[in-house]
C-alpha cells in the first residue's frame, strides 16, 4: 500500500471512537500483520547476529550472557530475547508502551524461532546452547509462558525504568526509535541512560528510509523530505502511526547531551542511485542543514556506554 494511503487510513481510525480496537482487529485478523512469520523472525535475528559479532569482536559478549538485558519496545514477537536465551541468558525484561505481546503470538514466536535455529545453514547455530521451551499446558498468560525462559513482560511499563536505576548491563531497541515524536526522545534516553549500571550498554538500530516507498514503482525513499514539519504532523504522522524522520546527527546529538559515550554508530550509505533519487526530490528548507549524504543515508547501527 502507497504510504500516503496508509497514513490517511492510520488517522481516520486515530479519530474514531474505538479506532485503536478496530485497527488491532484489523491487524489481527485481517491483514495479519501481527502474526509470526519466518520472513519477520529470520530478519531480526539477523539485526540481533550483527550485535552478537560486534559484542565478540570487543571481547564483551559476557556482558550480554551473564548480564540483566531489557528489551525495549518488545512489540509482537520476542524473537530477540529468545535468542538471547537460547545463547545462555535467563535475566531478561521485555517492556512496551503498551500491551502487544499475546500468548498465541509468543507460542508461535517459539514455535518458529525453534524451526529457524535448528537449520544446519543458519549463521549463528554454532552459539546455540538450549531452546526455549514451552509449558505443555499451554497457560493462556504471556507472563506464565516467558516466566520458565528467565523473561518478564511490563506493557505499559510506566515508571519502571526509574525505578530500576542502575541495575541493567544492556538495553537493545531494535527499529523502535524512528516512531519516537522528537520531543520525546530525550526522556527516553534518560530513561535508558537511568536504569543502565555504569558500563552497561545501550545498542539500537535505526531505519531512516524504508517507510514512504511506493510498492509499485522504484524509489519514493525520500518523499517524506517534501514536507514541512508542520504539514508533516497533521497529514501524516497519528496517534496510531508516526515516523519523526530525524537523520543520523540528531540522533547522536541525543545520545551525547544524555551522558552517553558513542562506541559505534556505524551509519548504513545511500547507493549512487539513491543520491540520484535525492537530487530528484524537492526537499523542504526544513531538511538542508542536513550533508546529503546524511539526508540521505538509510539507517544507524549504534552502540553507546553509560561511563
Amino acid at each position: 500500500m502507497n504510504w500516503r494511503l496508509k497514513s490517511a487510513q492510520f488517522k481516520l481510525l486515530s479519530a474514531l471512537p474505538g479506532g485503536e480496537w478496530l485497527y488491532n482487529f484489523i491487524q489481527d485478523h485481517l491483514t495479519h500483520s501481527t502474526a509470526a512469520s519466518p520472513g519477520r523472525l529470520a530478519n531480526k535475528l539477523d539485526v540481533a547476529l550483527d550485535f552478537w559479532r560486534w559484542l565478540q569482536a570487543r571481547g564483551r559478549a559476557g556482558q550480554l550472557l551473564a548480564g540483566r538485558l531489557l528489551d525495549y519496545g518488545a512489540g509482537w514477537h520476542p524473537t530477540i530475547p529468545l535468542l538471547w536465551h537460547a545463547f545462555g541468558n535467563d535475566h531478561q525484561t521485555l517492556v512496551d508502551i503498551k500491551p502487544n505481546l499475546t500468548p498465541p503470538n509468543v507460542r508461535d514466536t517459539v514455535r518458529i524461532f525453534r524451526d529457524l535455529v535448528r537449520r544446519e545453514d543458519w549463521p549463528g547455530r554454532a552459539w546455540v546452547r538450549r531452546l526455549p521451551e514451552l509449558p505443555s499446558a499451554n497457560p493462556e498468560s504471556v507472563a506464565a509462558l516467558l516466566g520458565p525462559l528467565g523473561m518478564e513482560y511490563c506493557a505499559p511499563y510506566g515508571s519502571l525504568l526509574q525505578e530500576r536505576a542502575g541495575q541493567y548491563d544492556l538495553v537493545l531497541c531494535t527499529q523502535v526509535l524512528q516512531h519516537v515524536p522528537p520531543a520525546a526522545l530525550p526522556g527516553i534516553l534518560n530513561e535508558i541512560h537511568t536504569c543502565l549500571r555504569p558500563g552497561g550498554l545501550f545498542h539500537a538500530t535505526i531505519h531512516f528510509v524504508g517507510h514512504f516507498g511506493d510498492p509499485f514503482a522504484r524509489g519514493g525513499h525520500y518523499e517524506h523530505l517534501i514536507y514541512s514539519p508542520e504539514t508533516w504532523e497533521r497529514r501524516f504522522n497519528s496517534r496510531l502511526m508516526r515516523f519523526n524522520r530525524l537523520k543520523g546527527p540528531d540522533y547522536r546529538a541525543a545520545l551525547e547531551a544524555t551522558g552517553f559515550r558513542l562506541l559505534a554508530f556505524d551509519v548504513t550509505p545511500p547507493t549512487e542511485a539513491d543520491l540520484a533519487e535525492l537530487r530528484r526530490t524537492p526537499v523542504h528548507p526544513s531538511f538542508r542543514r542536513y550533508p546529503e549524504h546524511e539526508l540521505a543515508a538509510l539507517g544507524v547501527f549504534l552502540v553507546a556506554e553509560k561511563p
